[in-house]
């Protein structure tokens, strides 16, 4: 959300120089932090939403020609969930949940009132916007993939995003964050999303199996990332299956067996390959989750379940009989069979090296589900990289909406 000038306006008095001139030496610069007041000035006065409140890894750029400064830019963290974005980049809620800080913000964008004139809008835009990689990486470490922005329908048509090349990319549904986390209130006032990509391989990237080194210190590895693999149902059924495991630890014990196990389980279908992961999956948990998991109550009378501690988990598989627990899963996949998530395996084949064709199949039995191709360019290692996923995830999509199980 951000006070977005059409190309159109009408310039004001710039000295007697030429706006051909003027647009051709425009240059871009961070922010420096003696300069953070007036820009806050600047803001409050100038902008309609004015300065807003900094959270977060920030970069504010600074479009200037001579040192006179023609416009504003604040650079922020993405928005935590957008339908639109999440569908068009085609990612897990995993990876939305650690890759998130590669992508930034768009917070404010003002041209500044005495330096307006056509085409100012789009082509500060642009530099800013080509810049904005390696500023984002000298203060941060790290480059970002993907820009987004929002402009207000009932005020802004958005002509500089569109000369700038960002892509339109449907409206938000009315609501913005509150001052609690997990606090929203409607507006009724829609946004437009626009999306910039600030790499060709944007999607390939925040897609892909695996995060190349040089953005991992853009992401949260560690996220609390809170979506459970399976629905409510399913979890209370292997909640129950999982009650007749044996349970070899002494009569003083606390919890549940079958609340640990659980959890256990849970961590593991979401990705979790590590004991101390699941324990932190589980600190995270929303109070609803906490209640299907029956989470024990918090001590001293406080409102609200507490989560299972590390050691807790670490005890009860210590001396855990592995067999009796895969038994028990086992019987109860197959008492599940046909209604639980379905999985699909990814097989890449090369035709005379020339074409990449892609096969998703079931993962249990290997019947083919669908076939497609996922890159027409010459075999190498990176054109199967950069072809396999993304072509897979779109397959996917369009299995799902021709209404097929998997």
């Amino acid at each position: 959300m951000k006070a977005l000038l059409d190309d159109n306006t009408v310039a004001t008095r710039h000295g007697a120089e030429s706006t051909t001139l003027v647009l051709s030496e425009l240059e871009v610069r961070p922010a420096l932090p003696v300069e953070m007041q007036r820009i806050a000035t600047l803001l409050n006065d100038e902008h309609y939403l004015g300065a807003g409140r900094q959270v977060g890894r920030t970069l504010v750029q600074i479009v200037h020609h001579r040192e006179r400064w023609a416009t504003i830019l604040v650079w922020g963290p993405a928005a935590m969930k957008l339908i639109d974005r999440d569908e068009w980049i085609g990612w897990t809620q995993r990876q939305r949940a650690e890759r998130l800080g590669l992508i930034v913000q768009n917070r404010r964008f003002l041209v500044l009132a005495e330096t307006r004139m056509p085409n100012l809008a789009s082509r500060a835009m642009g530099i800013a916007l080509r810049q904005l990689p390696d500023q984002w990486q000298e203060k941060h470490g790290y480059h970002p993939l993907l820009a987004e922005t929002f402009t207000d329908i009932e005020s802004f048509e958005g002509t500089c995003y569109k000369a700038s090349n960002w892509e339109p990319c449907g409206l938000t549904k009315g609501f913005e964050r509150h001052h609690r986390a997990d606090f929203y209130r409607e507006h009724k006032r829609p946004k437009k999303l626009w999306l910039k990509t600030l790499s060709r391989n944007t999607r390939v990237i925040l897609t892909g199996i695996d995060l190349p080194a040089a953005y991992q210190p853009g992401c949260d590895l560690h996220t609390a990332e809170r979506a459970l693999p399976l629905k409510k149902a399913h979890l209370e059924s292997l909640r129950d299956a999982l009650r007749n495991v044996p349970d070899p630890r002494a009569g003083n014990r606390s919890w549940p067996i079958s609340t640990l196990l659980t959890l256990i389980c849970m961590g593991l279908f979401a990705g979790r390959t590590s004991l101390a992961a699941i324990h932190r999956y589980g600190q995270f948990l929303t109070p609803q989750q906490r209640g299907w998991l029956n989470f024990l109550p918090k001590l001293r009378g406080r409102p609200g379940r507490r989560a299972p501690s590390y050691k807790a988990l670490y005890n009860l598989l210590g001396q855990l009989d592995p067999n009796a627990l895969a038994d028990t899963l086992n019987g109860w996949l197959a008492a599940h069979h046909g209604t639980l998530p379905c999985a699909l395996a990814i097989d890449g084949k090369y035709i005379r090296d020339l074409l990449l064709t892609l096969a998703l199949s079931e993962h249990e039995s290997g019947a083919p589900v669908a076939v497609t191709i996922a890159s027409k360019q010459p075999k190498s290692e990176a054109s199967k990289t950069e072809g396999d996923q993304p072509t897979a995830l779109a397959a996917a999509h369009r299995i799902a909406a021709a209404g097929s199980p998997f």
